[in-house]
């Protein structure tokens, strides 16, 4: 493991223990002297998202992707900065860009389910159902979340919506 590498991994420990602050130096201490590494960006947008700082962790994340467009992550991860700051157009725009990169199928299906979240944040109840039946079909995880996800209180009344989830 390299240098950067091990920063990358002690960042992450940080965040994941809630030691945000130490994280975040750390992080911008690190981004000094790796200035290109689309992880830093990533884990720094990350950070800011657990501070509830959207707006400038999707500026971290849109670093990353300009950084390494062929990463999966950074791209869904904007999205949903892009959700929590309220432009919906952004988180999908961000997420169909995630799904422009090989993946596995975890992945995939969890963005077809972020892409449901946010077509249904918009009304666009027909698109969200689809993406969402697309989604639960192939991952059963996916539907502890859709039974809870307050995003997708409008599809609750589709016909549908309850075999989706409770199946």
């Amino acid at each position: 493991m390299n240098e950067l590498e091990k920063l990358v991994k002690r960042a992450e420990y940080l965040r994941e223990n809630d030691l945000i602050t130490d994280a975040e130096e750390l992080v911008r201490v690190a981004l000094e002297e790796y200035e290109g590494s689309w992880q830093l960006w990533s884990e720094l947008g990350h950070i800011l998202s657990r501070k509830q700082d959207f707006v400038y962790a999707a500026e971290a994340f849109l670093t990353a992707t300009n950084l390494e467009p062929n990463e999966f992550w950074p791209w869904l991860n904007l999205g949903h900065a892009q959700r929590a700051l309220g432009d919906y157009d952004g988180a999908i725009e961000a997420t169909e860009n995630a799904l422009r990169i090989e993946s596995d199928e975890k992945e995939l299906y969890l963005a077809y389910y972020n892409l449901a979240r946010y077509n249904a944040l918009m009304g666009r109840t027909e698109e969200a159902m689809n993406l969402l039946k697309t989604a639960l079909e192939n991952d059963e995880s996916l539907r502890k979340w859709a039974r809870e996800d307050s995003d997708i209180d409008s599809l609750r009344e589709e016909p549908g919506f309850e075999f989706l989830v409770e199946s």
